[in-house]
């Protein structure tokens, strides 16, 4: 299907081993620098800026200015880089174990290195803004291979513009909502049903 017309929720591509694509980046890491993706890293700087200029606002605007800034330089070397290792794995199977590693993994070594080098600049109110951060990660990381699992928020040959990914993000953004609560129902009452079945089955054997 051509590249313009591709739907927003179509088929994804073929699957690959989790291990096996993991194995391929940490041996190829150029191609997490060639995936560099700019679309992750100008969407996390404007979801992750304003927490540290709203955390930091009462000590003057030159800390503030100074807590955007720690941050911006942190999102565009990582959030870039992220989103690459998000767009190598996003076919990855199993997709517990991909998302596992995608949103708690991953995100959490951000984070470490996120809070070290705003310590080092002194930003205050580090913690609040550090808890704040970790929760939009997690969603943020978890949106990301949902959205470029259907195709958006791609750079290289498999991306379209940033405009048609824009376009995309409102509808994708719904139905992100919408299946997570859904979905985590549907998990919840599959392990009620299969504690009642096997407590019946424990019944019927007495």
């Amino acid at each position: 299907m051509p590249q313009n017309s591709r739907p927003v929720d179509g088929p994804a591509q073929a699957s690959s081993r989790f291990s096996e694509v993991l194995f391929n980046l940490v041996h190829h890491p150029t191609k997490v620098m060639r995936l560099w993706n700019w679309k992750s890293a100008l969407l996390s700087l404007i979801l992750r800026g304003p927490i540290f200029l709203v955390a930091s606002i009462r000590q003057g605007w030159e800390a503030s200015l100074a807590a955007v800034f720690t941050e911006s330089l942190f999102c565009v070397i990582t959030a870039g880089s992220y989103g690459a290792i998000v767009q190598a794995l996003r076919n990855a199977e199993p997709q517990w174990l991909t998302v596992s590693f995608l949103t708690l993994i991953v995100p959490a070594i951000f984070q470490v290195v996120e809070y070290a080098l705003h310590r080092f600049r002194g930003t205050p109110h580090l913690r609040l803004a550090e808890i704040v951060s970790v929760a939009i990660s997690g969603l943020s990381a978890l949106f990301n291979w949902y959205a470029m699992r259907r195709g958006t928020l791609l750079v290289g040959g498999e991306g379209d513009t940033f405009r048609k990914d824009l376009r995309r993000l409102p509808i994708l953004l719904f139905n992100f909502l919408v299946t997570l609560p859904r979905r985590g129902a549907e998990r919840v009452g599959r392990w009620f049903l299969g504690f009642f079945r096997v407590s019946a089955i424990g019944d019927s054997t007495q």
